[in-house]
């Protein structure tokens, strides 16, 4: 299975985005949709959570839920001024 940085990026950005501090990966699964606007497979979801965890971008807490690290949060934050450096005319 290959890494999917679109993917990694959704996840972050669907557990800074979320009303609570930590998410289930059922909820984390119906948040994330691919490029296309399809869901995105419980199985992809989770083996890229694990291997986010690997990273230090997220961190698994009680009762299966999931929540971004400081180094989570500074990838989002990298991923949003990558963005910004794009869309400045050249």
């Amino acid at each position: 299975m290959q890494r999917d940085f679109d993917l990694v990026v959704a996840i972050l950005r669907t557990i800074a985005d979320a009303d609570l501090p930590a998410l289930a990966i059922d909820q984390i699964e119906t948040a994330v949709v691919d490029e296309n606007g399809n869901g995105v497979a419980v199985e992809w979801v989770a083996h890229h959570l694990d291997i986010m965890a690997d990273a230090g971008l997220v961190k698994a807490v009680d009762g299966g839920a999931w929540r971004l690290t400081w180094q989570g949060y500074d990838a989002l934050e990298q991923d949003d001024e990558d963005e910004d450096d794009d869309a400045l005319p050249m």
